[in-house]
């Protein structure tokens, strides 16, 4: 049986949401308006250890187990 409920359109979306809790309203605005710094990018250390961690590190754990004794 592959039925749907009625109340929920046919892309799996919820039809109705309920609303935010107040603070939870607060900060999304806050993260939403144009001057927030919410957007800013990383500095040079935030961008070395993310390379690093995410896919430095991998590679080498990667190449360490399939050629290490």
């Amino acid at each position: 049986m592959n039925t749907r409920p009625t109340n929920r359109p046919s892309s799996g979306a919820i039809a109705a949401r309920e609303p935010l809790d107040p603070d939870l309203e607060r900060r999304v605005a806050a993260l939403e308006s144009p001057g927030s710094d919410a957007g800013s990018d990383f500095d040079a250390t935030s961008w070395f250890w993310m390379l690093m961690l995410g896919a430095v590190g991998p590679v080498a754990l990667l190449l360490w187990g399939w050629f290490g004794r």
